[in-house]
């Protein structure tokens, strides 16, 4: 079987090899995973569990490849996992978790701040500037006030 996903304004044929868990391997390949990440985008709420297992990889390519298809989704339900991936070891996937967690915008906004007052992160100031620009943005639902959020 094969069917075509429109991935970055091109066609994307996929053949059943390359189904959700082919396209998830795919993130770690130098030649493929754009298009794997494109694809993953495209086929929205179906990917987001996969692409959420993806986060706990080894490679931290995958990881990051997942946290922007999660970002591009923007299903709620990756939200936790990405505030969890600003703790990573490896600074270009804290970055594209904070990318995709501002995509997500104000529907992150409550659990950013329960993330932020468990003490639990390892980078607090990272969550507090993702917060900040949501807020300067006028993305947080007007759930926050400049800095109160964060003056501990």
């Amino acid at each position: 079987m094969r069917f075509i996903i429109w991935a970055a304004d091109n066609p994307f044929l996929m053949t059943e090899s390359q189904s959700i868990p082919g396209l998830i391997k795919a993130l770690s390949s130098n030649t493929r995973r754009f298009d794997a990440a494109y694809a993953l985008m495209a086929l929205g709420g179906d990917a987001v569990e996969p692409l959420l297992g993806a986060l706990r990889m080894d490679n931290w390519e995958v990881r990051g490849n997942a946290a922007w298809a999660l970002g591009k989704i923007g299903d709620p339900r990756s939200v936790e996992p990405l505030i969890e991936a600003l703790d990573d070891e490896v600074p270009e996937v804290r970055a594209t978790a904070a990318r995709a967690i501002l995509n997500i915008g104000a529907r992150a906004t409550e659990q950013l701040l329960r993330s932020l007052d468990s003490g639990r992160s390892k980078n607090p100031g990272l969550l507090a500037c993702i917060l900040s620009m949501l807020e300067s943005e006028g993305r947080d639902d007007g759930r926050l006030t400049t800095n109160a959020a964060w003056t501990g």
